[in-house]
């Protein structure tokens, strides 16, 4: 691989990080934020995000704007409505004049953003992929940046920007915590009730633990240990089943929270359960344990940060064909090795 020649960041003022989706995804890159403006001060930074992902950024004190867009779709781009608007954001972005561009997404889809912003310098985490491998410079992985939440920091390193602490912004606002205080009191959960949230849903089937599995665990938790449980979750299909399965009363919170609202009740919560999914990384980033039930996905890699020790993963069971987009069986045997009793000990373990 060539050598990238480092900028001087002296001579840098605004820099535009690309980071459109998704929910996880952007959260293990909120350190790249804090990395880099709280090495050169100077600077002001502009986050490009997807709308529905923009509450994850409202708020953060290392962002000086947000740069936001519609979700990028070709079979939108046959609309000239849709173009006009697409690209007379970014035509709006490109008058700001970045001096650099750094994609941590590495597709088609942010490369266009890159290029669309104009700016001189555009740089790339190591997996440039698509088109974007193609119009930006790929910054090396360090050898010991295992962790995804490393391996976008190594963009920062690369920049002369060593964090002493590895720093994860997100702010609630008053009013998103004063709805949630509203809703647990609801179910007599006060400030000092120790309470278990739970996410029992992910964006794959692979990747989700069993609804009846959620079920036990949530009847354990109340009946054995007089736990309380609160489920957090969008999944309304998901939800439903897990409800059904239950026999002892817990809190559902279904589709009743948005983004900001949904972090205020995991930062309520003792611990976090849930499997490999925005939710957790969003417990990392507010500093709460999280119990994360791994399938096919590289633990290593996608592991709460900080919190390697609270993963429980069966990967042995895999088969030959696994990976993290694809099971070769009915249902994912990794997942459904992971016991009740592994999930009880290990979130018990953390009720502090």
């Amino acid at each position: 691989m060539s050598v990238v020649a480092v900028p001087d960041m002296r001579q840098i003022r605004r820099v535009l990080i690309i980071k459109l989706s998704a929910l996880g995804d952007i959260l293990h890159a909120l350190p790249v934020s804090a990395a880099l403006k709280e090495a050169y001060p100077h600077l002001e930074i502009t986050w490009a995000v997807e709308e529905p992902f923009v509450a994850l950024l409202e708020g953060n004190p290392y962002l000086t704007d947000l740069l936001v867009l519609p979700k990028l779709k070709l079979s939108k781009l046959k609309s000239a409505e849709y173009r006009r608007d697409y690209f007379g954001r970014l035509k709006r972005a490109r008058a700001k004049n970045f001096d650099l561009a750094i994609d941590l997404q590495g597709l088609t889809k942010s490369a266009i953003v890159a290029v669309g912003s104009g700016a001189r310098v555009r740089l790339g985490y190591h997996w440039l992929r698509e088109a974007a491998s193609l119009v930006e410079r790929r910054l090396p992985q360090r050898p010991e940046s295992v962790h995804i939440v490393d391996q976008y920091l190594d963009v920062a390193h690369y920049l002369g920007a060593e964090p002493k602490t590895v720093t994860f912004p997100f702010h609630i606002s008053p009013e998103d915590q004063f709805a949630v205080d509203a809703m647990l009191r609801e179910a007599n959960l006060t400030p000092d009730t120790p309470f278990i949230s739970i996410n029992p849903a992910s964006a794959q089937v692979i990747k989700q633990w069993s609804a009846a599995h959620y079920a036990e665990l949530i009847d354990r938790l109340k009946r054995e240990h007089g736990l309380p449980s609160v489920l957090v979750t969008a999944d309304k299909a998901v939800a439903a089943q897990v409800t059904e399965a239950t026999t002892e009363t817990f809190f559902n919170l279904c589709g009743r929270t948005n983004l900001k609202q949904l972090a205020a009740v995991i930062k309520r919560s003792a611990v976090h359960v849930c499997g490999d999914t925005g939710s957790s990384p969003l417990a990392v980033a507010l500093e709460r344990p999280v119990v994360t039930l791994v399938g096919p996905t590289d633990p290593e890699r996608i592991h709460p940060y900080r919190q390697r020790n609270n993963v429980l993963s069966h990967r042995e069971f895999c088969g030959k064909k696994c990976d993290w987009h694809h099971c070769e069986f009915a249902r994912p045997r990794c997942l459904d090795a992971i016991t009740v009793d592994e999930v009880l000990a290990k979130a018990l373990s953390l009720v502090s």
